[in-house]
C-alpha cells in the first residue's frame, strides 16, 4: 500500500495562534489557495481511496483534491481527527502558555506520557490511528491510499514508520497542505517523502507563525 498522507490547509485558527483539537474552525483564505495548489500537485496521481477527518479543514482540503478525482471513493474517517485538546481547546497560544505552562512543556517533550486537561490521551489516539492505519493495510493492499488529516495525525504515522520514539513526534514540522509519502509492503515501510510542499511556493505556511501545536 502507498500511503499519502497531506495535512489540511491553513486554518483561521492556524493564523491567529488558537487551539483547535476538535474545533471545526474553517480553513482561512490562505488555506483554500493551499488546499487549489496541493490539488493540482496530485491531480494526476492514481488513487484508489481517499479518506478523510471529519473536520471541514481537513474535509475541504480533501475534496479540493477530489475534484480531481471524481470516481475515487471518498470516506469521512473519525480515527483521522486531530487529538482533542481538552480545556486548551480555543485558548491562545499565550494563555496556554500562561495558565499551563508544566502541562504545554510535558507535550511538547514527552507526549507519550501527557494528557492535555480533560482532552484525549496520547495512548487512545496513538491507538485509533494505528488500528486504522493496519485496516487500511488490509483493505488496500497494493493500492494508493490519500488521507486528509491533522498535524499530530501525519506524525504519529510517520513516526510509527521510522519506528522511532513516539515522544519524539513534536521534533517534526509538517507544513500546512503538505504531502508526505509512506509506501508498506511485505517488508519494512519505506517513509518516501516528508511534509513535501514544493506546490506551494509562497503560500507555503512559516514554522514560526503556527504557535498552537
Amino acid at each position: 500500500m502507498r500511503l499519502i498522507i497531506v495535512r489540511h490547509g491553513e486554518s483561521e485558527w492556524n493564523k491567529i495562534g488558537r487551539y483547535q483539537g476538535q474545533e471545526d474552525a474553517p480553513l482561512s483564505e490562505l488555506g483554500r489557495q493551499q488546499a487549489e495548489a496541493l490539488a493540482r500537485r496530485l491531480q494526476r496521481e492514481k488513487l484508489d481511496a481517499i479518506y478523510v477527518s471529519p473536520l471541514q479543514r481537513a474535509s475541504n482540503t480533501a475534496r479540493a483534491i477530489a475534484e480531481f478525482h471524481a470516481d475515487v471513493p471518498f470516506h469521512t474517517e473519525p480515527a483521522l481527527l486531530e487529538i482533542h485538546h481538552g480545556d486548551w481547546q480555543g485558548l491562545y497560544s499565550p494563555d496556554v502558555k500562561a495558565q499551563y505552562a508544566a502541562e504545554l512543556r510535558e507535550w511538547q517533550l514527552y507526549p507519550t506520557r501527557s494528557q492535555m486537561p480533560n482532552g484525549e490521551s496520547f495512548s487512545n489516539i496513538l491507538k485509533r490511528v494505528v488500528d486504522f492505519k493496519e485496516r487500511l493495510q488490509n483493505d488496500h493492499l497494493n493500492q494508493t491510499v490519500l488521507l486528509s488529516t491533522h498535524d499530530v495525525v501525519v506524525k504519529i504515522l510517520v513516526a510509527d514508520a521510522l519506528g522511532i520514539n513516539m515522544d519524539r513526534i513534536n521534533r517534526l514540522w509538517i507544513t500546512n497542505a503538505s504531502i508526505s509519502v509512506i509506501e508498506y509492503g511485505n517488508d519494512l515501510p519505506y517513509l518516501v517523502s516528508l511534509s513535501e510542499a514544493c506546490h506551494l511556493g509562497k503560500l507555503a505556511t512559516v514554522r514560526e507563525n503556527q504557535t498552537a501545536l
